[in-house]
């Protein structure tokens, strides 16, 4: 009889753990890709303010500092990317090229949104590396970086990522 009950609050038990573990499991595999968008911006300074049709989602991050020192942003470019996990991806831009290297994915909790950790590199078009950065964002939200060129002008990079 103790022996039947032993068993019967061992397999309770691991019951218990493999519900835990299945409700706190991330919504995605640490080693599946993620898909990635990424946008390539010009920014300038213009007698009239314009933001181009395909860029009206990224309007809000673009009207703050540092970006809102343009008032001017055409899209140059876009394209769809799917990385994997610590395998670097690079992207041919009008200005340069980009490496884009996804570090890791953290699952946050129901309530809160996946954590994307990225590595980004810029170099300009003659192979000088302009940025290099390492940031964490919310799956789905974009991250914009930039530099300066000449003549009152940026090069953008805008990207969203969901696993």
């Amino acid at each position: 009889m103790k022996t039947r009950s032993l068993l019967t609050t061992s397999a309770l038990a691991l019951c218990v753990t493999i519900g835990v573990l299945a409700l706190t499991a991330p919504a995605a595999s640490a080693d599946a890709p993620i898909a990635c968008a990424v946008v390539e911006i010009e920014a300038s300074t213009s007698d009239a303010p314009s933001i181009a049709a395909e860029l009206r989602p990224l309007e809000k991050k673009l009207k703050k500092p540092p970006f809102s020192s343009w008032n001017t942003f055409k899209q140059l470019g876009a394209h769809e990317v799917s990385l994997e996990p610590m395998k670097a991806s690079t992207l041919t831009l009008t200005h340069g090229k980009a490496q884009l290297l996804l570090r890791e994915v953290t699952a946050r909790g129901q309530k809160k949104k996946t954590r994307i950790s990225l590595g980004i590199s810029v170099d300009d078009g003659e192979g000088k590396r302009v940025l290099d950065s390492k940031v964490a964002v919310d799956a789905g939200d974009y991250l914009v970086v930039g530099r300066s060129l000449k003549g009152n002008r940026g090069h953008l990079i805008a990207m969203h990522c969901k696993p």
